[in-house]
């Protein structure tokens, strides 16, 4: 069980971490196509630029003494003036009529200045590469590339860098086109493909950071699953040595009832019969709990099975004080029962009984002399309540939600094996009810045991507590 148990929480780590792995790589690759959406952008604003600077030699005014420099002069134009006036470098309309989305004064002038560029045949993409090749400072995340000058749907001029590029959609290639001019005429248009390693350079933090993220958790993932190991392996040997002894037990407990109604049988004083009987009875329910155990660790049940019958609850709870009180003659006890005669409970005898005993053996236990035990039950809201309190030093703060855990104890001089009320709490629970605990420093604990009122198994007292 425990092993299929392992399996499973290892198949779900390699499914948790398949999981971020995957996801991990479904955000690389909306960041490399971020990146690359950048990487587009700024490529478009670069390329246009240098066609627009490289337009300039085609529309500006000649000066022999700056060849290499341009120079533009706007005037005003008379609505009379001819339009191939000397003033005139170019000119453009402008519908005012119609608002168009994300006008530039600027972009307007430059587009009617590459027109005259266009027309004078100034513009040549072997200049736009240089300037392309000299002043893109992306460059070395491009592979290759390849550029076309187009005038109504036909090439004028083309230039290649590095290999051919395929007309094959890729991840790998971007595509630009890029309108010259106002007169919808011409079209330069550029294909590039890219390099993967530029792009995985410029994320190395964040694949960084990534990867370590992962190595972390694959780590803790393998330490959590050594450590349920570990604790599993702890488990099988505990509940083997528990098994063992629990079926060692079973012969001298057999032995001890056959020899006490022996005694019994041959004793003449009936005060010492009735003990000897009592006795009896008591080793005939430890032998009842140590089938019980040996049945659980044949099945491997992991759950609690009721067999709800019905319970004198204050008929018990005498019986167990009378049986503590000979345990612990030293305690000096003071016990005080205020549960009515008639109350009946519809709940498993012997695993209620055992809740019981390990809450009231506490209380003795726990005990200074001499030790004053009040045991009571009422009803209130559809509830039943069960309080036992006792005289002891009391349990601290800290440690009251602690001590219902398996195995738990305090400190090492702690009375017990941290079994008890963890087994009780479970009993409780099955019985659909709670346990908890009320307790002061100096001033003694009080276990408050909640079960839901049809647990009562009669009638009238159910029908008197529904009343009250």
């Amino acid at each position: 069980m425990k092993s299929k148990l392992f399996q499973r929480l290892f198949a779900l780590m390699l499914l948790v971490l398949t999981v971020l792995i995957f996801s991990q790589f479904m955000w690389l690759q909306q960041q490399m196509k971020q990146e690359k959406r950048a990487f587009q952008s700024e490529l478009e604003r670069s390329l246009q630029s240098m066609l627009n600077f490289h337009a300039l030699q085609g529309y500006s005014t000649h000066d022999s003494e700056k060849p290499n420099t341009a120079k533009i002069t706007l005037e005003e134009t008379k609505e009379d003036s001819k339009p191939n006036s000397p003033k005139q470098l170019g000119s453009t309309e402008i519908k005012t009529n119609k608002y168009i989305p994300n006008f530039s004064l600027h972009k307007a002038v430059e587009a009617a200045f590459t027109d005259i560029s266009l027309e004078r045949k100034k513009i040549q993409l072997s200049i736009v590469d240089s300037l392309f090749r000299h002043n893109f400072t992306s460059l070395n995340f491009i592979e290759s590339y390849k550029m076309q000058l187009l005038k109504n749907g036909e090439q004028i001029d083309s230039i290649y860098s590095g290999e051919s590029i395929g007309l094959k959609p890729s991840q790998k290639i971007i595509s630009l086109t890029i309108p010259l001019g106002t007169k919808e005429i011409y079209v330069c248009t550029a294909n590039f493909k890219l390099r993967t390693l530029p792009f995985l350079r410029m994320m190395f933090y964040s694949l960084s950071i990534s990867g370590i993220a992962v190595i972390l958790v694959i780590l803790l993932m393998l330490w959590m699953l050594v450590k349920l190991q570990q604790k599993i392996n702890q488990l099988q040997w505990r509940e083997q040595a528990v098994s063992g002894i629990v079926h060692d037990l079973k012969s001298p407990v057999s032995f001890t009832y056959t020899f006490l109604d022996y005694l019994a049988s041959k004793e003449q004083s009936s005060s010492m019969q009735k003990q000897l009987k009592n006795a009896s009875l008591s080793i005939s329910k430890l032998n009842s709990k140590i089938e019980l155990i040996l049945n659980l660790f044949r099945g491997k049940k992991t759950e609690i099975v009721m067999a709800p019958k019905a319970f004198p609850l204050a008929k018990k709870c005498d019986e167990i004080l009378s049986e503590l009180n000979v345990i612990y003659p030293e305690k000096q006890a003071k016990c005080n029962l205020s549960i009515p005669e008639n109350l009946n409970l519809l709940v498993d005898p012997l695993y209620f009984e055992m809740a019981l005993r390990n809450l009231m053996d506490n209380a003795f236990k726990y005990s200074t002399p001499p030790a004053k035990i009040d045991i009571k039950a009422k009803t209130s809201k559809n509830k039943l309540y069960i309080y036992i309190s006792d005289s002891g030093e009391g349990v601290p703060s800290k440690e009251q939600k602690k001590i219902f855990r398996e195995f738990y104890r305090s400190n090492d001089n702690t009375k017990g094996h941290g079994i008890g009320l963890a087994f009780s709490k479970q009993v409780i629970k099955v019985h659909k009810g709670r346990i908890e605990l009320n307790s002061q420093i100096s001033n003694g604990s009080t276990f408050c045991i909640s079960l839901p009122i049809k647990v009562v198994n009669n009638e009238q007292y159910y029908e008197n507590s529904m009343r009250n």
